[in-house]
Parts: structure tokens; C-alpha cells; sequence
């Protein structure tokens, strides 16, 4: 009887073990929007703005790779939209612009072209390629301005990637995106000449 009870709890131990073993990673990425770092213009406060994103992307998710002959699509926590609406917001705001819901003298349009991590893996080695592609429109009563910001990472790693490296990339280059749009000062003088 002593030996079933060894036998039933190794056995219980060892399924316990590869079970473990065989939980897959977390399909979710999940990113936060840098603050900006910009200095508040009190004369920017005329310009009422308002804030849209598109996403244009022709899939929501921002990677997919093959692991053990499946295909593993990641998708990202918040939504690609809402980091690119709320850096936007931030960004404005930072600098002293009144961000308003609905008609403002002014609209800013976030179009998001591409996020995305392209992920090559071969036998020994892997390479993620991330790109970050949006188009940033201003649109008021005078006029329209548009201006693109792109940004490009990778890494090239042994072995297979895992989402840890995909995401260091992706965040990577979405952080140099988000960066670009808080140093600009073509968007902001935009609005103050289209409004």
C-alpha cells in the first residue's frame, strides 16, 4: 500500500512538472507612453485642439513568429491606438496647447501605417526587425499639414526569440517614434498657422 501511495504521488509530481513545463507565454505586450519632456508655451493655449488616431494597420496584432510549428500572433496591451492618442494628448498638452473633445480650431489626426515586429528565426539564430511608421495630419481653417514619422530596430539573437526580445525591440522603436513627435515643432507651428 506504502508503494501505490509513492507511486501515485511521484506519478502526480511528474505531471505537476511537465505541465509546468508546457505553459506557453502571455500573447499580450504591454507598453507605457513615455512621458514628454517639453516646456509649457502659455502662448499655445489659444489653439484648441483636437485629438483623433487611426489605426490603419491592416491587423491588429504587432507580431507573429512560429514556435514549435505554431503560429504565435502577439497583440499589444493598450491597444497600438490608444499609446499613439494618449502620447499625442501628452505631447500637446505639454506644451501649453488646450486639447478639447469634438470641434476644435484645429484637429491633429494620428494615422498609425505600421507597429510591427517582423521575427526571422532559423536554426541557430534569430532576427527581430521592428518598425514604427505613422503620419501625423493637422487640420484647421486655413489649411492642412501632414509629416511622417518612421523608426527602425533590431537584433539578431542565438537560439529562438521569445516575447521578452520581441517587445525590448518593438518598444524600442516605438519609444524613438514617440520621441521624434515630442522634439517636433513642425506640428505644433501647424496648428498655429492653420487654425
Amino acid at each position: 500500500m506504502k508503494l501505490t501511495k509513492k507511486a501515485i504521488l511521484i506519478a502526480s509530481l511528474f505531471g505537476t512538472a511537465v505541465l509546468a513545463g508546457c505553459q506557453s507565454q502571455s500573447n499580450t505586450l504591454t507598453f507605457n507612453v513615455p512621458s514628454p519632456t517639453a516646456v509649457f508655451n502659455t502662448n499655445n493655449q489659444t489653439a484648441l485642439v483636437n485629438v483623433m488616431t487611426q489605426d490603419l494597420r491592416p491587423s491588429a496584432e504587432v507580431a507573429s513568429y512560429t514556435d514549435s510549428g505554431n503560429i504565435v500572433r502577439l497583440n499589444a496591451v493598450p491597444q497600438v491606438a490608444h499609446l499613439f492618442q494618449q502620447a499625442m494628448q501628452q505631447n500637446l498638452n505639454s506644451k501649453g496647447f488646450t486639447i478639447v473633445q469634438g470641434a476644435g480650431n484645429a484637429n491633429v489626426t494620428v494615422k498609425i501605417k505600421r507597429f510591427f515586429a517582423d521575427v526571422e528565426q532559423g536554426n541557430l539564430r534569430y532576427k527581430v526587425s521592428a518598425n514604427v511608421d505613422v503620419e501625423v495630419a493637422v487640420q484647421g481653417v486655413k489649411g492642412n499639414f501632414s509629416k511622417n514619422f518612421s523608426t527602425a530596430r533590431s537584433y539578431e539573437g542565438a537560439f529562438g526569440a521569445n516575447n521578452k526580445e520581441i517587445h525590448n525591440v518593438l518598444n524600442l522603436a516605438y519609444t524613438d517614434a514617440i520621441q521624434s513627435i515630442y522634439n517636433d515643432n513642425e506640428v505644433g507651428n501647424a496648428i498655429h498657422q492653420f487654425k
